[in-house]
This record gives structure tokens, sequence and C-alpha cells, in this order.
């Protein structure tokens, strides 16, 4: 705070000796032209017309937007006036940048300040310009000199401004030069004054046929107009920057809400002002600040304030513009979002109680089991109250409703901060318990919503204690289908409604809990899978031409001893539910290859087992790197993973590659499934693939000669890429004979045998070998 208190002193210090400076400049041109009038005021009058066209015309020499910034005027002090000293013509050039700046910064005294810097630069310059020699050979050095001693004396002064201002401005602010645009610039000023002196000197007398004609004040409009000319020029590219800017704002700020909307306005108008602080403040615009007012929730009236501009400069009417648009654009994203969410609200709430309505408790639950982390549960707690047509008959509607707003309320006390309340119906509530751990837990937490649900209430004057009916579904893992909590939590309900009838009980509220057998189940899986208690039963794959097995495919099974056989499918649906797939491939992988090493045992020529992995299963972040080493563990069998046809639609790149990856590593892939309803040719030229399987509808009836020639077909695309082909689905010897027939080599379905155990998979070796086909 120190150190910027003495910069501030020291910057105000600087600024007033330039303001007093350009007072001394100004006034020394007045005295000296009302001392010794000029013979032509129309030059004087010119140069400062000209001086204020020139004005706009501000050219960036940093490699960064906005500062520093060096103007041309000085290019109207190269014309000489012969009876005027050329200190006085500074002076009058110093009252031309005393009203420009008054103009364009709409501040006196930052006006002074400028122009009492541009003061001692335009002393340098003709200072210059008085002490080298005179002549025509002499004018593109002089003038050269002159316009290097203008800028350096110009930027050092702008440079000493920033060391005295920057602990003030802070990080926003850097002072830096690029060597080239300075010199592009005192080349381009040197040029042109070079050029208004030839002119004055030689081209206007030549063209007049007269050696006295004095047209400097004209020569001086042009060079003016022509500066203008070109700052309309680089106006026009600013603007076109600042409404492209303001488009891209509007493109961005609808994508944003709350907080996030206010950080995105203030950062897109820091950029587009070039303002070094751009807040939201509850006050208007102050001094040299700027702002506009906009709404971005709530009801106090808000401002968008930009203050101090990079370099020091102030804020021009395009600024102001362009702060004004920013803040309607936010305040209109600020409106509609504030719009959707009351229609949002309104049609996910209960007008009443103004609890969550039945369609967002749906969402709600959905959401709790979907994501929820491995191994924590959720628990359903369904609500209904009691004898409540009665109370509406006792007591009226208007109660009734008090009642139904007084229960919603204690509802939302007494739910823990994660649990989802709602009201689903006239008398029923639900809430879904989060956070949770065991069943008893989630008892204890049903237990003290309903206790709180039944303390005393008063309505209308009277005292009344709610009766409620609950049942509470449990469940510990990751749901296939969320709706069977709902089901059973109601069920639990309604058993509890009707225990309390048939025993004549009126009173005493009680939760009634569900046996939830997907819960059941859902335990009995995630066990199965992490005891390693999963098997496995082996499919033949056979070579029509030898009619010998040469493959084995694994498929995942398990028996419970109390729900008896789970379907393959619901068996995985279920571990991708409870995130344990990728636990179960790895234990199918482990025992298909040690299964397959007693198969070669028995029969040397099997030497190739097959398994089912999931797409994403095979990417680096998955299965990738375990399936390699499992394949690396066995080097005498190939390992064939097969990947379903219909999920490749969603294949990467990167999964791409990582196919590549495993191939390179000797692991064979399989195309599975490839012909059901929704299959695609795209899926045979764009994955990597070894062996291509023809699902079984595509031979459902081989009478259809287009059956035929698909399979013919598909088969010689095999042969030309190398692929292997095998069909599935083939149970009679009819079907073997047609495929024989089609060319096709490899097969597989219950003709040559049904998936089977381990043991008597092992036992059909030792008895008969690889032989296809068991009589």
């Amino acid at each position: 705070m120190v150190r910027r208190d003495r910069a501030t002193r020291r910057g105000v210090i600087f600024g007033s000796a330039c303001i007093l400076l350009a007072i001394a400049t100004i006034a020394y041109a007045v005295i000296g032209l009302v001392s010794a009038p000029p013979e032509s005021w129309t030059l004087v009058l010119t140069v400062i017309g000209s001086v204020v066209i020139c004005a706009p015309m501000q050219v960036r020499v940093g490699p960064s937007p906005g500062f520093p910034l060096v103007g041309v005027a000085v290019v109207l002090l190269a014309i000489p006036h012969p009876d005027v000293s050329p200190f006085v013509v500074v002076g009058v050039w110093a009252i031309g940048i005393v009203l420009a700046q008054c103009f364009v910064r709409r501040n006196v005294w930052h006006a002074l300040r400028f122009a009492g810097l541009g003061s001692l630069s335009g002393l340098a310059f003709v200072s210059v310009m008085t002490v080298t020699p005179d002549g025509t050979w002499w004018l593109l050095p002089e003038l050269l000199l002159a316009t290097c001693a203008y800028y350096t004396v110009f930027l050092c002064g702008e440079f000493v401004r920033y060391r005295l201002d920057a602990p003030f401005h802070g990080d926003g602010w850097r002072f830096s030069l690029s060597p080239s645009r300075v010199a592009r610039v005192v080349i381009a000023v040197t040029l042109a004054a070079t050029a208004m002196n030839v002119c004055n000197e030689y081209v206007i007398p030549w063209l007049e046929r007269d050696p006295d004609a004095d047209r400097t004040p004209l020569i001086v409009l042009l060079a003016a107009a022509t500066c203008h000319m070109l700052a309309r020029r680089s106006a026009y590219t600013d603007v076109e920057y600042r409404l492209s800017a303001v488009v891209d704002a509007a493109v961005e700020l609808p994508l944003e809400s709350g907080a996030s909307l206010a950080a995105a306005l203030r950062a897109r108008a820091k950029s587009i002002v070039d303002a070094l602080d751009v807040d939201i403040l509850d006050r208007g615009p102050q001094g040299a600040e700027i702002g506009a007012p906009v709404f971005l929730g709530g009801d106090a009236e808000r401002y968008l304030i930009a203050a101090r501009k990079i370099g020091g400069a102030s804020f021009t009417r395009d600024d102001e513009r362009a702060l004004s648009t920013l803040a309607h654009v936010a305040s209109e994203t600020a409106r509609i979002q504030y719009q959707v969410d009351a229609l949002e609200h309104r049609a996910n709430s209960d007008p009443l109680t103004g609890l969550p309505n039945y369609g967002a408790f749906q969402r709600a639950l959905e959401e709790a089991n979907e994501h929820r982390p491995y191994r924590e549960a959720i628990a359903l707690l369904f609500i209904d109250l009691d004898n409540f047509k009665k109370l509406n008959d006792n007591f009226g509607h208007r109660a009734g409703d008090e009642i139904l707003r007084a229960i919603a309320e204690r509802l939302r006390r007494t739910a823990g901060g994660g649990d989802f309340v709602s009201r689903v119906g006239g008398d029923e509530f639900v809430v879904v318990l989060t956070d949770l751990d065991t069943l008893d837990q989630a008892k204890l937490n049903a237990d003290r919503i309903v206790d709180a649900l039944s303390e005393r209430l008063t309505i209308e004057g009277k005292q009344l204690r709610p009766v409620v009916s609950a049942g509470l579904a449990f469940s510990s893992h990751r749901e296939i289908n969320a709706q069977t909590l709902v089901e059973d939590a109601d069920r639990a309900m309604l058993q509890v409604k009707r225990s309390r009838h048939d025993a004549g009980l009126h009173h005493g509220s009680s939760v009634g809990l569900s046996t939830h057998r997907s819960t059941r189940t859902n335990e009995i899986v995630a066990r199965a899978i992490e005891n390693d208690r999963l098997s496995l039963a082996f499919q033949p794959i056979v070579d029509l031409t030898s009619g010998e097995i040469w493959a084995f495919e694994a498929l995942v099974r398990y028996v419970d001893p109390e729900l008896g056989p789970i379907s393959p499918p619901s068996l995985v649906s279920r571990a991708k539910s409870l995130g344990l797939m990728n636990e179960l491939t790895r234990q199918v992988v482990r025992n298909a290859l040690e299964a397959a090493e007693s198969f070669r045992a028995l029969a040397p020529s099997i030497r190739c087992i097959t398994v089912n992995l999931e797409l994403g299963q095979i990417s680096e972040r998955e299965l990738g790197p375990f399936v390699r080493e499992a394949a690396g563990a066995h080097p005498d069998l190939s390992l064939c993973i097969e990947l379903n046809e219909r999920s490749l639609r969603s294949a990467t790149d990167q999964l791409r590659r990582d196919a590549e990856a495993l191939q390179s590593a000797g692991i064979i892939i399989a195309l599975d499934d490839y012909g059901s309803d929704d299959s695609v040719v795209g899926s045979l030229v764009h994955f990597p693939m070894n062996i291509l399987k023809i699902d079984k509808s595509l031979i459902s009836n081989l009478d259809d000669a287009r059956q035929r020639e698909v399979v013919k077909a598909l088969q010689g695309f095999s042969d030309n890429l190398s692929y292997t082909m095998v069909v599935e689905g083939i149970e009679t010897a009819a079907m073997v004979e047609v495929m024989r027939e089609l060319g096709t080599a490899s097969a597989q379905g219950y003709y040559f045998g049904r998936p089977v155990s381990f043991a008597l998979t092992r036992d059909r070796l030792q008895r008969h070998g690889t032989r296809a086909v068991i009589d």
C-alpha cells in the first residue's frame, strides 16, 4: 500500500509537470504571435485544425494492443514557417494537440498532460531541425534525426509514466516495444515529412509557374486529410474487431449462467474495451469510469463498470457502446435463463407444497441409481398419509392443504442433505435415501423421518397427530431397472396399511421393509464375481473341410444354490451395473486360457480359445494391457477376442489403434454377430479383424437364394483378405452340406455340440478327440 501511494504521488507530480509544460508552451506561442503577428494567420489556423484532424491517427508500437500508442501529428512540424519562430510553431501545434485530446479523452487535465509530453517531444524535433545544416541533400537525414528525437523523447516519457503508475495498475499493464513497429512509424513519418517539404518547395511552384506561390496551408491540409483517412481505415478495423468480439460474446454468454455468466461477462468486457479493471457493482460509473446497467438476477440494480484503460488513456464512446452492448446481451441471457428456470421449476414442482413432483422424482431416482459409487447403497421410502379423506371431510379442504404443507416441511427438515423428497400423489410422498452402507442404517433413517411426521401439529386451532404408513425398499448395488424399487416400496407400504386395518389398529405410524429380489440377485452376482465362483462353458468351432475342431469359444455361466441358473445376459448386465464387468472379463480370460492349455494337452491341434469382450474393454485404460499380458503367459495358444458388430459403430480412432496394438501382440480379433438385423458394411472395412463370425440370422432360410449368395459373397470377401469366416447357428447335417457347397470353411452350432462345462469338454476330447461330430 505504501509503494502504491508513493507511486501515485509521483505520478501526480509527473502529470503536473507535463501540464505546466503544456501551458507554458502554449502561453509562449500566444505571446509570440501577439507580439509579432505572422504574415499569414491562415497557416497558423490550418496547423491547429490539421493537428485536430490528425489526432485519431494512433499507431501501436508494442506487441500487445492498446499500449503504447504514438501519434503522427509531428509530421506537421516539418513544414517551415519563415516568419515565425520554430518554438512558437511548437506552441501552435500544442494548441491543436490540446483541442484534439479534449475531444478524444474528454478530460482537460488528461489532454494537457498529453500535450505537455507532446510539446517536449516537439521541442526536441524542432531543436534538431534548427541545429542541423540546411539544404536539399540534408533534408531526408535531417528529418530522420528529428523524427527519431521526437519519438525517443515521447516514448521515454511514456515509459516514465508507466514506471510511476505500474504499482497502481498491477499486472494488467505492461510497457513493451516492438523495434520493427517503431522503425516503420519513424520511416513513414520521415518520408511523409520529406514529401511535404518537396511538394511545398518544388512541386507547387512548378505547377503554379510562379516561384512566389505559397500553398503551404494546402499541403498541411492534404497531409492531415491523408492521416485522417488512414485513421478512419484503422478505426474501421477496430470496429470490425469489436463487432467480431461482441458477436463472439453474444454466442458465448448464453452458454453460461450464474457466477460463470458474471465471470465471462467481466472477461469479455475487459478484453474488448482494453480495461485493467471490470467489475459488477451496485453503483453507477464515477469519474473516468464507464458503465452500463446489467441484470444478472435479483432485485438490486447493478452496473457493469470498467475502470482504468490500458495505457492510462480515457475510454472512448466506442468503448461505452461496446460495454453497453455486452451488458444488454448478458441481461437478456440472465432474463431468459430466469424465465426458463421458473418454467422448469413450475414443470417439476408440486404447486401446493413446493416439493418436486413425480416427473422430477423419476429423474432423481434414475440419477441416484446410475451415478452412485460402487457399493454405495440407496433406499426408497414410500409414505402414505392415512385417513386423509376423513381429515378433509372433518376439517375442510383448506385444512387438508395445510396438513400436506406441514408434512412437506417436516420432510424437508428431517431428510438428510443428499436425500431427495417429493410429493408423487394426493397424500403420497417419497424420499430417496442416499449415501447408505447397510439396511439397518436405511431403517434407522426411515424411522426417524416417520417419527418426525407423526408429531402433533395444530391446524386451525385444533391439534391432531398424523398417522402414516411407509414402505422401505433397500438397494445395495446399482439396479438394472430402478422402477422396481418404487414397486417394492409401494408394495411394502400397502402391506403395512393392510396389516393395520386387519388388526383393527388406527393409530401409530410404522415402516414396512420390502424383500427386494433384485437387490438379492445383485448381491449374489457381486459375491460370485468377487469370490471367483463363475464357471465357463465351451462350444467347439469346426473346420468343415477336415471335420476337426480347431478352437473353442468360452462362455460365462453361473448357477446359484438359491436362485438357480442366472442367464448369461442377466449376469453380464448386472456385472455392468455393479461396475464389475472388467473383473468378470479378467476371470473369463484367465480361466479360458488355463482350460485351453488342458485341451491342447489332450489334442495339440486345438491351439485357439475365443472369449467375448466389450468394445471399450480393449482400450489401454481398461483391459488392453491385461489381455496382452494374459496371452503372453500362454505362448503356445492363440487368444481370440470377439467384439460384437453392433458395438463397432461407436468405435473411435483411438479404439482402432488399441485394436491394432492387440493384433501386433498376437491377439486375434473376431467380428461377432455380423449379419444381424442392423449390421452395416462399414464394420467390415473400418475396424481391424482376423475372424468374421456370421450371425445365424443370415442362414435362417438357406432355401432363399439371396441368403446363400450373401454367405458366398462374404466367404469370397474373407478369402481375398485372408480372414477366417465362421458361420454360427449350424444345427443340422443339411446346413453343413449347404455351407460346404458355398465354400464355407468353418462353422459353429448345436450340430457340433452345445456349450458344455470344462469337465464335459475334457471328457469329449478324451473319448473322441477333435472329431467335429459325435455319433
